[in-house]
């Protein structure tokens, strides 16, 4: 069991680009300054969600001596079974945090300890869109002054789009970006659209169209992304080109759109290295891996 997808608390994949804002919280906790709320502000999917679930582990856990500690407990929050580690999410079919489930931590906060160290709430999303003014300010309550055994770690992709009320008390660790993200991952942004435009070539028509069927992908239309190996002039390498689009989208994203746009751009260079080494045909794996992209997307609602 677990709050999140695998793929998102992948240590493996994950690791390197948490790494540092861990060793940070590890410097915090030993010399007693961890604040009762931590704002853990990165892009959904990309190691935000293992952040906060490791850093529960150091919040909770007594065995848990130094990042990446092993054991019964640290097993157990990790698995999203320990019953001092609570997960706030929009309930099923929502998109918003319900101030239902703020009164019932603010009701609960005073409690002590099940049998951590601490207690530890982990509200997944606070920007205004999705924590809306009755359920923040419901929050502010236990927030200002919470018990010493209490902590809150708040996930934002974007600290801006957090109510003031909440971000003013809060201290902010700021994770990397998709595409630093994507760097860590080994994917650089494709040198294609710099060189195409040195050698006068117009490269906004074919970028816009990639960005129009990219976007369309996420709203469950397949025709134009599919169409984009035939569309894209000669002179453009449609992966290379492809992936750059994906990973300008995946800067720009205030969701969860992010972590899929930068695994497109990762699988569309390990294609291209296929094609370049084995000699296969670029087209047909550019179509193989965009429909398997989309029919992977979760689909916007309707």
């Amino acid at each position: 069991m677990s709050w999140w997808p695998a793929a998102a608390l992948d240590r493996a994949r994950w690791q390197a680009v948490v790494e540092g804002a861990l060793q940070g919280v590890a410097r915090s906790l030993e010399s007693e300054r961890f604040p009762p709320g931590l704002l853990l502000a990165g892009p959904p999917g990309l190691g935000r969600e293992l952040a906060a679930v490791e850093i529960s582990v150091r919040l909770v856990c007594a065995e848990a001596k130094s990042t990446w500690s092993d054991g019964p407990c640290c097993s157990r929050v990790r698995d999203g079974l320990h019953p001092d580690v609570v997960a706030v999410m929009p309930p099923e079919g929502s998109s918003q945090i319900k101030v239902e489930q703020v009164r019932e931590i603010v009701g609960s906060a005073p409690g002590r300890p099940f049998e951590g160290l601490r207690r530890v709430w982990i509200i997944d999303g606070v920007e205004a869109a999705r924590f809306h003014r009755e359920p923040a300010n419901a929050f502010l309550k236990v927030l200002e002054e919470p018990p010493d055994h209490v902590r809150f770690l708040l996930l934002a992709a974007k600290p801006e789009a957090v109510l003031p009320t909440i971000r003013s008390r809060c201290q902010q660790l700021t994770l990397p970006g998709p595409v630093a993200i994507a760097r860590h991952l080994g994917v650089e942004v494709p040198p294609g659209l710099a060189a195409a435009a040195l050698d006068g070539l117009e490269v906004a028509p074919s970028v816009e169209r990639v960005r129009a069927a990219l976007r369309g992908a996420f709203a469950g239309e397949v025709r134009e992304l599919l169409r984009l190996p035939q569309l894209l002039p000669d002179e453009l390498v449609p992966t290379e080109l492809v992936a750059a689009v994906a990973l300008e989208e995946a800067a720009a994203s205030e969701d969860e759109r992010a972590a899929e746009l930068v695994r497109l751009a990762a699988d569309l260079i390990a294609i291209e290295r296929q094609v370049t080494a084995l000699r296969l045909s670029r087209d047909r794996q550019l179509v193989a891996c965009l429909l398997r992209w989309w029919q992977e997307l979760p689909r916007d609602p309707a």
